[in-house]
């Protein structure tokens, strides 16, 4: 059997190289804002995942106990844990982790079922300064790989919530109204307001829910179209931490998308996707979770988001960016009673950072010369 399952890949050594250094630019980013890094395990019991995602999602087996186990989906579940069983305390916590996650999706072109994501979590905190310092921080953590043509759509998950709960509607059509939202659906849209028998002011802001999406303008439009007092407190929060991004000079690449809804359910506040101009899926996504937590036994505020590496690349290759420093490459030609020197000769050239391949000369014939910078005969 030679073929890999769909959702996996292998990573070649000049793929790997690339990757790994993306890998290496995010950790740099979040150790420089104080984040720590933490890696919990590949996986653990299949119950302190399926809380939050559908069992039909997850890769789970057994083990010889008859444990059910389950590969981690996420790495923000499990860190919630972690915090709340080790780490008391001692807040705000800031911690961070590059690590592969499994999910058992439909894989599609920038979708697999084993990916890496790199993310934050901010933990203790529930002010607006925490969520402007993590969306900072993902937008630092974009641009040091060079990624520059990107924008980073706001929401609040209380305008869906807010909505729905006003409405007094149904699971299968709270769904049906997330889909449509999803998808921009105007025309869903209009025939769900109708079939429902929605009227005035609700049936307007509904209507053009699905278009809230813009600059700043669009905060000021939503107060116009539905002003009551939940939603004005958090159209007031979302300025509040535009406000901190603006003078952290990002304005840039801000915009709002107030009919954002996302497939994880544990977020509770604010929320944002990154988009590279181009790629038509986020790279990153993120936003405030204070109830996780509280799964596991204690109620914590945090904030937090994850990058897609693999995404990531794409983004970059795209744009045609390469951001591998191209090593010295030496070849060391010699004689077998000269191994000895060429070997000393070859550690001081590694020390300086230079790639040295070492070959005797029965054995150097057979190399491709023009693929070293430089080439030392150690027999001359």
């Amino acid at each position: 059997m030679i073929y890999l399952p769909d959702g996996v890949q292998d990573f070649l050594p000049e793929e790997y190289k690339f990757k790994r250094k993306i890998e290496e630019k995010f950790r740099e980013v979040f150790i420089k804002f104080g984040y720590q890094e933490i890696m919990p395990p590949t996986f653990e019991y299949s119950d302190n995942f399926s809380v939050l995602f559908d069992e039909n999602n997850l890769y789970r087996f057994f083990d010889k106990k008859g444990n059910i186990l389950a590969l981690r989906p996420d790495v923000t579940t499990q860190i919630a844990r972690i915090v709340s069983t080790k780490l008391k305390g001692s807040f705000p916590l800031k911690l961070c982790y590059v690590a592969n996650v499994y999910r058992y999706d439909d894989p599609q072109v920038g979708k697999m079922r084993e990916f890496t994501q790199a993310g934050i979590e901010l933990i203790g905190t529930n002010y607006e300064e925490s969520d402007a310092e993590v969306i900072a921080v993902a937008i630092e953590a974009l641009k040091s790989i060079g990624i520059e043509d990107f924008k980073v759509d706001v929401g609040q998950v209380e305008f869906f919530k807010g909505v729905v709960e006003d409405l007094e509607l149904q699971n299968e059509e709270i769904n049906l109204l997330r889909e449509f939202l999803q998808q921009k659906n105007q025309s869903g849209m209009e025939k769900f307001i109708n079939d429902k028998g929605i009227r005035g002011k609700k049936a307007k802001f509904l209507n053009e829910l699905p278009l809230l999406f813009g600059g700043e303008e669009v905060l000021k439009r939503a107060k116009e179209l539905y002003d009551t007092p939940k939603l004005g407190e958090t159209i007031d929060y979302l300025e509040r931490v535009y406000r901190i991004l603006k003078d952290f000079g990002m304005e840039e690449y801000i915009s709002f998308d107030l009919g954002m809804v996302q497939n994880l359910n544990y977020y509770t506040g604010i929320i944002f996707r990154c988009f590279v101009k181009g790629i038509g899926y986020a790279i990153c996504t993120g936003g405030r979770y204070d109830g996780l937590l509280g799964i596991f036994g204690e109620h914590i505020p945090a904030t937090g988001f994850a990058i897609s590496v693999e995404r990531s690349m794409l983004a970059l290759q795209k744009e045609k960016k390469d951001i591998i420093d191209k090593s010295w490459r030496v070849l060391i030609k010699y004689k077998e009673n000269l191994r000895n020197n060429a070997y000393k000769k070859a550690t001081l050239l590694r020390d300086e950072g230079k790639i040295v391949e070492m070959y005797s000369y029965e054995k150097a014939k057979h190399v491709d010369e023009n693929s070293f910078d430089e080439i030392i005969d150690m027999g001359e």
